[in-house]
Order: C-alpha cells, then structure tokens, then sequence
C-alpha cells in the first residue's frame, strides 16, 4: 500500500502573498491549462496569491475565460508590439506579493515552482533558474552580451532562463533602477541586490540558441544605449586630444612660417586647413557630448508612456482582511460611534 504525501495535508501558508506574472502568453489551450495547473500548486501551498497575465489587444477575449475560471487572476491589456521587456515592468509594477515571481510559462511548468519560491525567500536573494549544462553554439552566442553587460553594469547571459523569484523589498529596488527593463530580466551589479541561481536539470524544448533572435538583437541595442554615458565620455577624451592636437599643429606651423626662410608652395595653405579642421572637429564634438552627458545627467529616467488596462480587478487585501477578520481603520472610522462593524 503506498503511503500518503505528507504535503497534500500541509495547511495553505497565510503569513505571505504570492504574484505570480506571465508577460509573453499566446492563446492556446496548452497555455491554459499551464495557467490552470500553475493556481492549482500555488493554492495547495498559499492561501493568498494572484496571477497576473500582460497580453496584446488582440487576445483580451480569448483569455477573458481563463480569467473568470482561474480566481484571483488579473489581466492586462497593452498594445500590440509593446516589447518584451516593458511587459515585465507592468507585470512587476502591479504585482502586489510579498514573493513575485517573473516567469516564462514553458518554464514554471517545467520547474518545482514552491521550490523556487522557498529557495527565494529563505535566500532572500534575487533567484535565478539556471541550467548548468549548455551547448556550445549557446556559450558561442552569449559572449558579446556578457561582455556588454559587464561594462553596463548587468548579469547578462541571455542562456539563463527568463524566470525569476523576487522578495518584494528587492523587486522595489529592482523598480527604482535607472534601467528597469534590463534590471528585471538581468540583475544589476549592485551589493544591495544578491543574486543566486535555483539549478534544475531539466530542459524546455523553446529554449534553443536560435529562439528569440529579434529579442536579442533589442537586447544588443538597449544595452549599447545603456552605455551611451560611457561612449560620451570616451567620445569627449577623444575629442579633446584632437583638439590639442589641432593647437600643437597649428603652433608647429607657426614656428614653421618664422624659421623656415622658404616654404613649399602650398603648404602652408593646405596644412593651416588641416590645423584648423582639426582644431574645429575637436571643438564641436567636444560640445556635443558634453551637452548631451548634461542632459543625460538632468533626466534622470525616461519613462515610455505604457499604461496597460486592467480588464478585471481583484481586492485581494480585502479577501485577506476578511479572511483573516481583520478590522479596518477605514471601516471603524465610518461605523457609528467608531464601534467596529460585526463579525462575520
């Protein structure tokens, strides 16, 4: 006779509040039902949890079912072609839980999804899925951005998996980054921000070297205009030593004219033009990555204009406040006589 799982007796936690977010969905009965089977683990182990779905426009009504099947599942509509990775910003800007998770839905369905979030929460660590074993078309493939990321100032290895398990203080932190895009996909270096990897051995038949090539050529160009400063500043160096090479040739031509009794015809015409181009190329891009690294300096974070409209709203803190018979300030204040409203 086998015996019972001990876990399905566990009793739902209800210290901690759980999002779980899907940013890139299609709407296809296999993603369905990996929704469905990802509320039923997390509803075996938490007792307060949300799934937050972004999707295009175009499929508000085919999700609208899962949506009234699935409780406490939040959807919201962007527009179509809003990329990647603003996605994963509204997701992670209207989660709500004290552990977000920011998944790829081939992914959680292929990973123990309470281990991850265990492991993230005793870590207290920005929590990684990451499988060891790579092929070495992937490893070939991954070297510019890491190099890039480096010296952006990210943990960028586009061969790690896109889900990650975030406790709500660092997910805040994540947020206020100048780059928030990047930053939630790909961990800045910062002590503030640990980072650790949930290993797991399986393999998710959609993640293949080839896959996504236009989100990672995007990637390639967010990350060169991340390091915009860093250009501007090797651009204003390399400016001012033309400039000052400009001036040395125009004082060697000066002296030239004092000395030398006779001079070449045209020289002195052709290698003045020479000096004062240079002096005037130095000058003008001096100025102009100066300016811009002030403007750069003066704007500290442009945001896109990407509102997204929730098709359903939840009160997930009034089911919890019911839940667990908590009064509300705001409840006591407009009862009569500041008495508490009755128990349930």
């Amino acid at each position: 006779m086998r015996e019972p799982d001990a876990n399905q007796f566990r009793k739902p936690r209800e210290d901690v509040v759980v999002s779980v977010c899907f940013s890139e969905l299609s709407a296809t009965p296999a993603a369905f039902a990996a929704i469905r089977a990802c509320a039923a683990t997390l509803d075996r182990a938490f007792r307060f949890r949300e799934i937050i779905l972004v999707v295009d426009d175009a499929s508000r009504a085919a999700f609208l079912e899962i949506v009234r099947e699935v409780p406490n599942t939040r959807l919201f509509v962007v527009r179509r072609g809003t990329e990647y990775y603003d996605r994963r910003v509204i997701a992670a800007e209207e989660a709500i839980g004290d552990l977000v998770v920011l998944g790829n839905l081939d992914e959680i369905a292929a990973l123990d999804l309470l281990a991850f979030l265990d492991f993230a929460e005793s870590e207290n660590a920005v929590t990684m899925a990451f499988r060891p074993a790579r092929r070495p078309v992937k490893r070939l493939l991954a070297w510019p951005f890491i190099a890039l990321g480096k010296l952006a100032g990210f943990n960028v290895d586009p061969a790690e998996w896109q889900s990650i398990a975030v406790p709500r203080t660092l997910l805040n932190l994540l947020l206020a980054h100048d780059e928030p895009r990047l930053a939630l996909r790909f961990p800045p270096r910062d002590p503030r921000l640990p980072r650790e990897w949930f290993r797991t051995d399986v393999n998710v038949a959609s993640r293949t070297a080839f896959m996504g090539l236009g989100r990672r050529l995007h990637l390639l160009q967010t990350l060169l205009v991340y390091l915009t400063p860093t250009l501007l500043t090797v651009v204003a160096l390399s400016s001012a030593l033309l400039t000052l090479v400009g001036l040395a040739y125009a004082a060697w031509i000066i002296g030239a004219v004092v000395l030398v009794d006779r001079l070449a015809p045209g020289w002195l015409t052709t290698n003045a033009m020479l000096a004062v181009s240079a002096v005037f190329m130095g000058f003008s891009t001096l100025g102009l990555s100066l300016g811009l690294q002030h403007l750069l300096k003066q704007q500290r974070r442009l945001k896109a204009d990407l509102v997204p409209e929730e098709v359903n709203r939840i009160d997930l803190f009034q089911q919890v406040a019911f839940d667990l018979n908590v009064v509300l300030e705001s409840e006591v204040a407009s009862s009569p006589l500041g008495a508490p409203p009755p128990e349930a």
